[in-house]
Parts: structure tokens; C-alpha cells; sequence
């Protein structure tokens, strides 16, 4: 009987930590953009990726990545400062911070950025070393 009540007990509460969703799902807020590469600036302990091109409704964009690697090699933080000059004069500006892997030559960063309208978004940034290529993807957060 001790036994039937505990089986009894956990799944009443397997059924309620299902119930509870708890999962995070993004809409995108626009197209993929595929971005033109300015630079690539390279340290010993850094690295730092510039690119360009027009994002949806952010405009005419500059953005500018820095890397720093963990101590593997495979991934580490990454910092983003972009720039939005839309054509009603204004300028948006947004700011984020990430991580990032490494699968071969393609470096995948994360990053959440706010905006300086107090929007949110994640954003998956590809940047691929070997053919020279970006593409960032823009997710609503807020």
C-alpha cells in the first residue's frame, strides 16, 4: 500500500511539472540579414568583427562584435555595439552581451541586445571565417 501511495504521489507531480511550461520560444522580428564584413581585427586575447548592411526596421546598421575566446578555444563571451541610421533621421542604438561557439570556421554567437526604444532582442549572429560571410538573425525578447 506504502508503495501504491508514493507511485500515486509521483506521477501527480510528474503530471504538474509537465503541465508547467516553462519553455521560451522567439518570434523573429525580421528577415535573416546577410551583413558585409568591414573588418576583422585580431589580438592575443581578443578578436573583433565589423560588419554593415540594411536590417529591416533598424535601417542602414554597423555593428561591431568583440570575441574573447575561453581558454579552449571552442567558444567564449561576446560584446556587440550596433548602430541603426533610419531614414527618418533618427539613430537607434543598441548594446548586448553573449557567448559564442566554434565549429570549425564558423563562429556562432548569441547576444542579447537592447535597444535604445527599450526594445529586446536575440540575436544569432553566424559568422563564417572561410568564405568571409555573416548572417544576423533578430529574435523578439521584448
Amino acid at each position: 500500500m506504502k508503495h501504491l501511495l508514493i507511485a500515486l504521489f509521483v506521477t501527480c507531480m510528474t503530471g504538474a511539472a509537465l503541465a508547467d511550461d516553462t519553455s521560451i520560444t522567439f518570434k523573429q522580428r525580421q528577415a535573416s540579414t546577410p551583413m558585409n564584413i568591414t573588418s576583422v581585427n585580431l589580438t592575443p586575447t581578443s578578436g573583433t568583427i565589423s560588419a554593415e548592411g540594411s536590417m529591416g526596421e533598424y535601417g542602414r546598421v554597423y555593428l561591431t562584435y568583440i570575441l574573447t575566446p575561453d581558454a579552449n578555444g571552442k567558444g567564449g563571451l561576446v560584446m556587440g555595439e550596433g548602430r541603426g541610421a533610419l531614414k527618418d533621421g533618427t539613430l537607434a542604438l543598441g548594446s548586448g552581451a553573449g557567448s559564442y561557439y566554434r565549429n570549425g570556421t564558423k563562429f556562432v554567437m548569441h547576444v542579447l541586445f537592447r535597444i535604445n526604444d527599450g526594445t529586446q532582442n536575440l540575436d544569432k549572429i553566424v559568422f563564417d571565417a572561410a568564405n568571409r560571410t555573416l548572417t544576423h538573425d533578430v529574435y523578439i525578447a521584448k
